[in-house]
């Protein structure tokens, strides 16, 4: 079989599964996101102009939260916190609690530290702040600790960061939302016809799904911009200090209403 017709075959069998995934919100919902992110967003390059981006990030928890700070200093001790500049993503492996930190030698490293350490911090606390159960919010966490950070870095010096980092917030979740929208379409499409041809198949669309090699697409990728709009709702609802009942929140949290309520400009700033 020809390499075309591999990818091709491969395709429509990541269709086929993927389709039989329960989406965690409604369609209808989904839609709205994808809507709400229909701008053309560009990636912007992040300021080098902080010498030690770790000792910010520490700084940080350490005056947030001493247990945390407690937490992270005993995990870099023990190396199951490490940081390095090798290619690939971060991650904190659920399992064992070890994290990968990837660093890009950049001022943007403060808010991946801060990120990255969050899921660590979720992992490592009994009980855990975003239970299992409640996965689909664990980057939820991570965004309102970035959240918190921002506010944290109120200073002239940090303005053009924290812009830099809202801006590509939106512009990660733009494009994967667009591969929400061309995965929806072609799930859709296998319901109602049972079978894909390929002269049915948009091929940048396909390149671009297949990009994920991730089980449970829509899912995995709807929480990010989930995590954007939810973070913003409980920097205005939980009390500070108070993320042992951050899943409790979300849960009851109006989606449709904080959709719309996420449109307006002091929540996010619209691309140059």
């Amino acid at each position: 079989m020809k390499d075309k017709e591999k990818q091709v075959q491969s395709f429509i069998e990541k269709i086929k599964t993927e389709s039989a995934f329960r989406k965690i919100v409604k369609i209808d919902l989904i839609e709205q996101l994808i809507k709400q992110w229909d701008t053309n967003w560009e990636k912007k390059a992040y300021p080098t102009q902080i010498a030690n981006p770790l000792e910010i990030a520490l700084q940080f928890y350490r005056d947030y939260n001493e247990q945390y700070y407690e937490m992270i200093m005993n995990g870099i001790k023990s190396q199951k916190i490490v940081f390095t500049h090798d290619s690939g993503k971060s991650f904190v492996n659920t399992k064992n609690g070890v994290a990968k930190i990837r660093l890009y030698g950049n001022d943007g490293d403060v808010f991946i530290i801060v990120h990255e350490l969050a899921h660590f911090i979720d992992k490592s606390n009994i009980p855990q702040i975003v239970p299992d159960q409640y996965w689909f919010l664990a980057e939820t966490f991570s965004f309102y600790m970035e959240k918190i950070l921002e506010r944290w870095l109120e200073k002239d010096e940090y303005q053009q960061l924290i812009s830099v980092r809202e801006n590509n917030r939106m512009y990660f979740e733009m494009k994967m939302l667009k591969v929400i929208e061309s995965e929806l379409y072609y799930e859709a499409l296998y319901r109602r016809k049972g079978s894909i041809e390929e002269e049915d198949i948009d091929f940048s669309k396909m390149e671009s799904i297949m990009e994920y090699r991730t089980p449970n697409l829509v899912n995995y990728l709807i929480t990010y911009p989930l995590a954007n709009i939810l973070s913003e709702y409980l920097l205005h609802t939980v009390p500070i200090h108070q993320e042992k009942n951050l899943a409790t929140f979300c849960m009851s949290a109006d989606l449709y209403k904080l959709i719309g309520d996420f449109s307006k400009p002091k929540n996010k700033r619209s691309p140059k």
